[in-house]
């Protein structure tokens, strides 16, 4: 009689082993390699264990039953795979397809909001198979993993708080993306005292609608600013009472791996009162950066006089545009209402 081992999901060897326990719910099981044959997941499972297990495979999965509405994300850990990500329809027409989730990351995510189905169906592939069919060299094993969360609300505070982020996090605000928060060591100094806050495009990214939708923002604004379709970016959030006449100012500094002259022209942004650009891809005085991004505009200063006595939603973004293939980022420091 055959003996089988207890399956560890931190064993890379195991997974793909024909010795382990086939009662692991949470582990991939042949024959999957295509949307007709996707694993249907147990209920309310939030990761499964599988391997890319010969050249030209594919995994579909699909995880039923989770929350309609709620934003999402996916994402592939592996020592082994250069993995490729894909999100299907119900109907296996292809959504959205992930290669690398960031410049120096070959790994992969995706995100969004779950359907009215429930559904969420996902193949998980190697290197370039842009088409789900299996076209790619890889092999080893990964994890699938899923979180789900509703959109972040924001509360008002009675004026602008933790505006150089001295808390060492983001106490005050509201966060959607790729964030987090640097000191000097980053490579470029705050301008206040020994934090800053880092929005980016690297990572997990959401797409503009969902940018938008958290900011206050009208549908397409983000594309309306004329860098062409905005595609993922991160934000930030804060809603504070002022009077009229009062004066917010904060610093900014962009970073970008873009090249020159950019095929697409990533973007930071503010909104406030309305959507401004802070700067782009043309911004005329880019210097050598030492930080991880190649390029950056150096701190700069944003200035913004209250009109009207009342509440105010501050936003701030950085976005995609066109593809993620390079990465931009935007450095936020010493937010002051006076």
């Amino acid at each position: 009689m055959t003996q089988f081992s207890e399956f560890n999901p931190s064993d890379n060897n195991q997974i793909g082993n024909d010795n382990y326990d086939f009662n692991c719910s949470s582990c991939e099981r042949e024959p999957n390699n295509s949307f007709a044959t996707r694993q249907f997941l147990e209920f309310g499972s939030t990761a499964v264990y599988g391997e890319l297990n010969k050249e030209g495979d594919v995994d579909f999965f699909n995880f039923s039953g989770v929350d309609k509405g709620s934003l999402f994300t996916v994402e592939i850990t592996s020592q082994k795979v250069d993995s490729l990500l894909g999100w299907l329809d119900d109907s296996g027409n292809i959504l959205a397809i992930n290669d690398d989730q960031a410049d120096n990351s070959v790994l992969s995510v995706l995100t969004g909001i779950v359907p009215e189905s429930g559904n969420l169906n996902l193949a998980v592939t190697g290197l370039r198979d842009t088409n789900l069919v299996g076209n790619h060299f890889e092999s080893g094993s990964y994890t699938l993993s899923l979180k789900t969360f509703t959109l972040p609300e924001t509360s008002p505070n009675a004026t602008v708080i933790n505006g150089s982020f001295e808390t060492g996090d983001f106490t005050g605000w509201t966060t959607l993306g790729e964030t987090s928060i640097e000191t000097a060591a980053f490579g470029s100094s705050p301008t206040d005292k020994t934090y800053q806050a880092l929005l980016s495009t690297a990572g997990v990214t959401f797409a503009d609608s969902i940018i938008e939708d958290f900011l206050g923002l009208e549908a397409g604004s983000l594309d309306n600013l004329g860098n062409g379709n905005a595609i993922t970016g991160s934000a930030i959030r804060q809603t504070f009472t002022a009077q009229a006449g009062d004066i917010l100012t904060f610093n900014w500094n962009y970073l970008t791996n873009e090249v020159v002259p950019p095929a697409f022209n990533d973007f930071s942004f503010v909104s406030i009162n309305g959507l401004s650009e802070l700067a782009d891809r043309f911004f005329p005085s880019f210097v050598t950066s030492v930080t991880p991004f190649v390029e950056e505009t150096g701190f700069q200063t944003f200035s913004f006089t209250v009109p009207i006595s009342g509440t105010y939603s501050l936003g701030i973004g950085v976005m995609d545009t066109g593809d993620n293939m390079f990465n931009s980022g935007l450095l936020v420091d010493n937010f002051t209402l006076i």
